[in-house]
């Protein structure tokens, strides 16, 4: 007979803790990624006076006619911050 009694003190809890698991939390505002770092391919498109550049493990550089060619990188290397090696002089007014 006590168990009989116990059944619905169990539902009665289990049904409880169902509503306050579906209860809406606080509205945070969502974290901002961070901002996405250049690939060393499209290092060329964000600094157009940039010829030469590398990340310490590849290096590229941009022909007269704008096309660019890179290295691959070797098998243990870590890429380092791309940085611009070598810039385009500006032509004399």
């Amino acid at each position: 007979m006590r168990s009989l009694l116990i059944i619905p003190v169990v539902l009665a809890l289990s049904m409880a803790d169902g509503h306050a698991q579906t209860a809406e939390p606080p509205a945070t505002p969502a974290p901002q990624p961070p901002a996405a770092e250049p690939s060393i391919h499209g290092y060329a498109d964000r600094d157009k006076t940039c010829t030469v550049w590398t990340d310490k493990c590849r290096s590229c550089d941009r022909a007269d006619d704008d096309t660019v060619h890179c290295s691959n990188i070797g098998i243990a290397c870590q890429p380092a911050e791309i940085t611009c090696t070598a810039r385009r002089s500006e032509p004399a007014k």
